[in-house]
C-alpha cells in the first residue's frame, strides 16, 4: 500500500492557511482585556516600540498610578482633526477633548488597574466605539510609561468623522485624518530627548509625551494655590460673619430666591420706568417744535397783516 502524499500544491495552501491562522491566534493570546462593555474596551497588548528598539529597553510596568491621578493626566489630552477634506487647509482645526466627561468616567479606573497588570514589554490599550459612525469610527490608541515619560499615541478618534468614499474602496487604513495632539496651558508636552524616544510603528505618528515629574509638580503647586485662594476667601467670609450678632442665622435657599426675585423686579420696574421717561422726553421735545412752529407762523402773519389807522375825531 502506498502511502498518502499530499499534492504541494495543497500543501502550500495549508502552510498559507497555518501562516495566517498563528498570528491572529498568537494576537488573541497577547492582549489580556480588564474591561470590556458597551463599546468600550480596556486591556494590555505587547509594545510594539519594545521590538523595535535597540538597544533594549523596557517599560516602568507594572505601575502603581492613582485613579484620581490617573483621570488627572487623562483629562488634559485633547485631539484635532480634519477628517481627510480640503477642510483642514483652509480652516485650523480646534482641538477637542481626547476622552468626553462620559468616557473619562468609564476608563480611568481601568486603564489605571491595566497599568497595575502590564509587564516590562507591554503597553494599555483603550477603543471606545462610536454609536453614530456609519465606517466604525472610534477613539483608540494606547499608553505606557518608560524612562519618567508617560507616553501617548492615538490611530483614531470618534468625533472625527471618516472621509465619506461615496460607494468607493475604503479609506487606507493608515489614514489618521490629519489628527494631532495636544496639551493646553500651562501644562506643556516633553520634548524627549532622542536617545529615550520610543521606535514608534509606521501606523503610528499620532503621539505624545509628558514628563511625569514635572506634571505632578505643576499640579500640586496648581492644587496650593486653589486650596489658599480657598482659604484666603474663607477667612474674609468668618471676619465679615463675625461682625454680626452670635445667632443670626445665615440666608437660607429661599431667601436667597425671594432676594433673586426682589431684584429681578426691580431690574424690570427701572427698566419700565427709563422706557417712559424716554417717552416724555420725547414728546417734550415735539411739543417744544410744534410750539416753534406756531410762534414762527404768528410772526408771519403779524408781518403781513396791515396796520389800521384810527378816525379822528370831531
Amino acid at each position: 500500500m502506498k502511502p498518502h502524499v499530499i499534492p504541494p500544491r495543497r500543501l502550500l495552501l495549508w502552510l498559507g492557511f497555518v501562516c495566517l491562522i498563528f498570528p491572529a491566534c498568537h494576537s488573541l493570546e497577547a492582549d489580556r482585556l480588564v474591561y470590556d462593555e458597551q463599546g468600550i474596551r480596556v486591556g494590555i497588548q505587547a509594545d510594539p516600540t519594545v521590538a523595535r528598539s535597540s538597544p533594549p529597553v523596557a517599560n516602568a510596568h507594572p505601575a502603581n498610578i492613582d485613579p484620581q491621578e490617573m483621570r488627572a493626566f487623562l483629562e488634559l489630552f485633547q485631539v484635532s482633526g480634519w477628517s481627510g477634506t480640503l477642510l483642514g487647509f483652509l480652516d485650523a482645526p480646534r482641538p477637542i477633548f481626547l476622552f468626553d466627561t462620559t468616557d473619562l468616567h468609564a476608563v480611568t479606573i481601568p486603564i489605571a488597574e491595566a497599568f497595575q497588570k502590564a509587564g516590562p514589554g507591554e503597553r494599555v490599550f483603550f477603543s471606545i466605539a462610536s454609536k453614530t459612525s456609519p465606517y466604525g469610527d472610534a477613539t483608540a490608541g494606547s499608553l505606557f510609561l518608560r524612562d519618567g515619560y508617560l507616553h501617548l499615541v492615538v490611530t483614531d478618534h470618534k468625533a472625527i468623522a471618516r472621509a465619506d468614499t461615496a460607494g468607493g474602496d475604503e479609506k487606507d487604513p493608515l489614514d489618521t485624518k490629519g489628527m494631532k495632539l495636544w496639551i493646553p496651558a500651562p501644562y506643556k508636552a516633553a520634548i524627549v530627548p532622542d536617545r529615550q524616544e520610543p521606535r514608534w510603528a509606521p501606523f503610528e505618528t499620532v503621539h505624545i509625551s509628558l514628563d511625569l515629574k514635572e506634571m505632578v509638580a505643576l499640579r500640586k503647586n496648581r492644587l496650593k494655590g486653589t486650596a489658599a485662594k480657598q482659604v484666603d476667601r474663607g477667612t474674609r467670609g468668618s471676619s465679615e460673619s463675625s461682625d454680626q450678632p452670635s445667632g443670626q442665622p445665615h440666608a437660607d435657599s429661599t431667601a436667597v430666591q425671594d432676594l433673586q426675585l426682589q431684584i429681578r423686579e426691580l431690574t424690570r420696574s427701572n427698566l419700565d420706568l427709563r422706557d417712559r421717561t424716554e417717552e416724555q422726553t420725547r414728546q417734550m421735545k415735539e411739543l417744544k417744535d410744534e410750539l416753534v412752529r406756531l410762534q414762527r407762523e404768528l410772526d408771519r402773519t403779524k408781518s403781513k397783516t396791515p396796520a389800521t389807522r384810527k378816525a379822528p375825531s370831531p
